[in-house]
């Protein structure tokens, strides 16, 4: 139970401070690549370190996440596998992110906020999800590719 409230006020939280500071990721390279501007980007970096220092503080503190992915290594995946899926990943979700206009994280903000539009993106990025946990997922599988 207090994993679970704490869980929620730490979303409450983040998303309060999402929507008042415009954090976006994708915007935050975009605007240092075509207009010189870093001031997202310094957002970005604050998110990045403050996510190293929690993970840091939580291993420090004895606390364990049971196949956690970054502690999670399957015997039939090798860390190169590991490395590509991550960049693929990211790359993937930085591309439709630029062509959507913003990030998943910023596209929770803006659906908060009421932007319809923002709601067709979260429901394409969710129906993704689903078809790739229930069709691709096992096609790697069968592959060879434990995920």
């Amino acid at each position: 139970m207090v994993a679970m409230l704490a869980t929620l006020a730490l979303g409450f939280v983040i998303g309060f401070l999402g929507q008042r500071s415009r954090l976006c990721f994708v915007a935050g390279y975009r605007d240092v690549v075509l207009m010189k501007d870093t001031t997202l980007l310094r957002g970005v970096i604050g998110a990045f370190l403050g996510a190293v220092l929690g993970y840091t503080i939580f291993g420090f503190l004895g606390g364990f996440v049971p196949l956690f992915p970054i502690l999670f290594q399957s015997p039939r995946t090798s860390m190169l596998t590991m490395w590509i899926a991550t960049v693929v990943g990211g790359l993937g979700v930085g591309f439709f992110g630029g062509l959507a206009g913003a990030c998943p994280f910023r596209m929770h903000v803006l659906a908060a906020e009421g932007k319809g539009t923002s709601l067709f993106y979260l429901a394409g990025f969710y129906v993704g999800i689903v078809f790739f946990n229930i069709l691709l997922e096992p096609l790697f599988i069968a592959l060879g590719f434990a995920l």
